[in-house]
Order: C-alpha cells, then sequence, then structure tokens
C-alpha cells in the first residue's frame, strides 16, 4: 500500500502530462480513421478544397481537439482517489498500447 501511495504522490503533479499523452497518442491511433473520413466527405471536390480541408483539419481540428480534450480528462484524472488515479492511468496506457497494436501501429 505504501508503494502505491509514493506512486501516486509521485504521478500527480505530472496529470496535465499524462493526460496530454492519452490524447496525442488517441490521435496518433485515429488520426487515420478522421483523415479518411474527411476524404469521403471531399472527394469530390476541387483539389484547392480538399487541400484546405486537410490543412484545416491537421492545423485547427487536431490542435482543437488536443487543446479542449486534455483539460477535461486532466480534471477528471484529479478528481479521482489515490488508487483509482493510479487504476485508471496504468489501465488507460494499456488499453491505448492494444488500440495500437490493434491498428497496427506498434
Amino acid at each position: 500500500m505504501v508503494l502505491i501511495e509514493k506512486l501516486v504522490v509521485f504521478l500527480r503533479p505530472h496529470t496535465d502530462d499524462i493526460a496530454l499523452a492519452l490524447v496525442a497518442t488517441a490521435l496518433v491511433i485515429f488520426g487515420d480513421h478522421i483523415n479518411s473520413g474527411l476524404r469521403v466527405l471531399v472527394k469530390k471536390q476541387a483539389f484547392w478544397v480538399r487541400l484546405s480541408a486537410f490543412i484545416a483539419l491537421c492545423s485547427v481540428g487536431y490542435g482543437a481537439l488536443s487543446v479542449w480534450l486534455t483539460p477535461l480528462i486532466e480534471n477528471l484524472l484529479r478528481s479521482l482517489p489515490g488508487w483509482q488515479f493510479l487504476t485508471v492511468i496504468m489501465g488507460s496506457f494499456v488499453l491505448v498500447a492494444l488500440l495500437a497494436q490493434k491498428q497496427k501501429k506498434v
């Protein structure tokens, strides 16, 4: 139990970085699917429309998702008691790893 408490005390100050890592990794894993969805939506458009849509998605869309989701996940993690905090973080990274493996990103 003491080891868990020490680990939680060590990780709590890094909750914002952990949240950003989870969001960024999820965007990398699912980015191909998001890009494919956009490609389907704009495939019949002129080249400059397709290019503009892709630039907007990459610069504004992914950036906005990162900026919006990171504080939400951070607040969720900060609201958890110690053992749940550690369990959710460990479970989240295992889930991300499994998803990455399934998507052949690893």
